[in-house]
């Protein structure tokens, strides 16, 4: 008899170990809230900068202060579109994306893409918390969002769309759809400058 409450009682911790499993994998609920691609700049200008970036490439956080640069000083003529392309080899860059989503959901889009490149590659998940909490995004509506899984098929379709139009590395920029080629950081953010001037100078 003794051995038989043993049994039982070993099943039913078993079980409620299961349960609690099965609850703590759960994913979140969270709408699937469909966002445009985040512009910044002048939404109706004929010139259309792109870059597709990673949050933790070191290259794109080199750039980050140029970008800003180029953007500020032509942010009445460009319209300038951030895409996602985390790389494989980066390990918290996918989940970043999903975070900058997250935020976009928070109407913070821009100011937490500014953090993430500040960060300068420290992107585990708490992190990308105490970030969301710095630019002012509810804290509980960016966990469910984050740890939902909601913004990895937009992720992924971004990923595919850059691997469509030959990007093979970050940062890629196109300029009215033409890609900026570079081999250094230096030559890109040039090369970069005088096609947007080029441009820009073709419609006015």
């Amino acid at each position: 008899m003794a051995s038989l409450k043993i049994i039982i009682a070993v099943i039913a911790l078993i079980a409620v170990i299961g349960i609690a499993f099965a609850l703590m994998s759960q994913k979140p609920e969270y709408p699937d809230i469909a966002n445009p691609i985040p512009v910044k700049g002048n939404p109706d200008a004929k010139v259309i900068v792109e870059e597709f970036s990673d949050f933790q490439c070191p290259a794109c956080i080199s750039t980050f202060p140029y970008v800003q640069e180029i953007i500020n000083n032509n942010k009445d003529k460009i319209r300038f579109e951030y895409r996602q392309f985390p790389l494989p080899s980066h390990n918290y860059a996918f989940k970043s994306s999903e975070a900058s989503l997250c935020a976009q959901d928070a109407g913070k889009f821009w100011e937490y893409h500014d953090e993430l490149f500040k960060a300068k590659g420290v992107l585990d998940s708490e992190s990308l918390v105490k970030y969301a909490e710095r630019v002012g995004i509810d804290k509980a509506s960016f966990n469910n969002c984050l740890y939902s899984g909601t913004k990895e098929a937009k992720v992924n379709a971004e990923i595919s769309a850059g691997q469509d139009r030959g990007v093979n590395g970050t940062p890629t920029f196109f300029v009215n759809r033409k890609k900026i080629e570079g081999i250094y950081l230096s030559e890109i953010i040039a090369n970069l400058k005088a096609a947007i001037a080029s441009e820009i100078a073709g419609v006015e």
